[in-house]
C-alpha cells in the first residue's frame, strides 16, 4: 500500500484569485497521486456573503505561499519530502492550459445550527468531498507527475468568508 498523507489547511481567507490549497512535485522520479479532496465552510462570525466559485485546476508552478505540512496515516511512514512536494495556501502559481476539472459554486455565509442553507451543508465532510477517485478502480487519480501539481483556485474577486480545505495524497 502506498503512503497517505492528508495536507489540511484551516481557516482560510478568500481573496481575488487566490490558491486556497496547493500541491506541487518538484520531484524527479516521483509521483504525487490526489485521490481525494474537500473544502469545508469554516465561518465563525456573522457575515454577508455572496456566492463565490472555486476551481480545482492543474498547475505548472507553485511557490511562496504558507505552508501546510502534510500528515502521514501512519505514524511509521517517512514524513512528504517537503524539499520536493510543496504543500502552500496562498502560493504564487501557475494554471496550465487545462480546464477546470471541477467549479464549485460556493456561499461565503456564516453556518447556523437550525438551518439547513447550503451554508450548513458546506459543513459536512462526505457532502464537501469535490473529488474522490476511490470508488471506481477504473478512475485514476489526478497524477502530478515531475513540475506538475494541482490546487483549488478562487477565480473569483469574493473576500467574504473562510473556509479549510484537505488533500488526500500519496507519494510514490
Amino acid at each position: 500500500m502506498a503512503k497517505t498523507y492528508t495536507a489540511y489547511a484551516t481557516g482560510i481567507a478568500f481573496a481575488s484569485n487566490k490558491s486556497l490549497l496547493g500541491i506541487f512535485n518538484a520531484h524527479a522520479t516521483r509521483k504525487v497521486k490526489l485521490y481525494r479532496a474537500w473544502v469545508l465552510n469554516n465561518q465563525t462570525a456573522a457575515v454577508t456573503g455572496v456566492l463565490t466559485s472555486m476551481l480545482l485546476r492543474k498547475i505548472s508552478a507553485l511557490s511562496a505561499g504558507t505552508a501546510v505540512t502534510p500528515v502521514a496515516h501512519d505514524t511509521g511512514n517517512t514524513s512528504v519530502d517537503l524539499t520536493s512536494v510543496t504543500c502552500v495556501t496562498g502560493g504564487t502559481f501557475t494554471n496550465t492550459g487545462d480546464n477546470a476539472f471541477r467549479q464549485i459554486l460556493w456561499s461565503g455565509d456564516e453556518p447556523a445550527v437550525s438551518a439547513a442553507t447550503s451554508d450548513e451543508l458546506q459543513c459536512i465532510v462526505p457532502l464537501m468531498c469535490i473529488w474522490d477517485s476511490t470508488g471506481d478502480s477504473n478512475i485514476e487519480p489526478f497524477v502530478c507527475n515531475t513540475s506538475e501539481g494541482i490546487h483549488i483556485l478562487q477565480p473569483g474577486a469574493n473576500a467574504v468568508g473562510i473556509l479549510d480545505v484537505a488533500f488526500e495524497f500519496t507519494v510514490s
